[in-house]
């Protein structure tokens, strides 16, 4: 019997994590901005794309369109994985992008968007979490240590640190999942 044949997946997905990355800061710079009201020390960022809010379609879109990019970034790294604990980490980012994207479908004022928001964050924790021990497993010490103190970072500043707001506190997350993001432009 002959081997099965797995096409390429073109190497131009390794971009779309960044892509996603630039659409999702650019979708909060642009609906904070044509929002005067909203301040980030009382709102929190998902305020922008509230049922009712004028322009909320936007900041919704643009969440959407960030959570599909990272869906086919997901896929990207399914598809490269060189473990099972590598195919875990993009599976678990698989299911965050997901959650990105339902943050969009379902606004603030909708029953589920708290539920997939908070799923969100944590999915993104567990999976840069998971990128660390897989690279640590594959004897990628510093890389993988990086992305471990990434994780850990964010989950312990959630925990104990005492935030003005959610909305500081998901800029802070964004900001680990950020650099994460960059960090793995070097590694794939």
């Amino acid at each position: 019997m002959a081997p099965v044949m797995r096409k390429r997946i073109p190497s131009s997905f390794r971009y779309f994590g960044v892509l996603a990355l630039a659409v999702g800061w650019l979708t909060i710079i642009g609906s904070a901005a044509l929002n005067p009201w909203f301040s980030l020390t009382r709102n929190a960022l998902s305020d922008l794309g509230a049922m009712g809010v004028e322009n909320a379609w936007m900041f919704n879109l643009g969440i959407t369109v960030a959570g599909i990019l990272a869906t086919l970034y997901s896929t990207y790294l399914i598809w490269i994985s060189r473990s099972r604990l590598e195919v875990l980490a993009s599976s678990i980012l698989l299911f965050s992008a997901l959650h990105l994207i339902l943050i969009g479908v379902f606004p603030e004022g909708t029953y589920p968007h708290l539920l997939v928001s908070f799923e969100f964050f944590i999915l993104m924790g567990f999976s840069i979490l998971a990128f660390g021990a897989a690279l640590i497993s594959l004897g990628e010490m510093r890389l993988g240590l990086a992305f471990t103190s990434l994780s850990t970072m964010g989950f312990m500043g959630a925990a104990f640190i005492p935030w003005p707001s959610i909305g500081f506190l998901e800029v802070f997350a964004i900001t680990l999942i950020s650099v994460w993001v960059l960090m793995m432009l070097r590694r794939y």
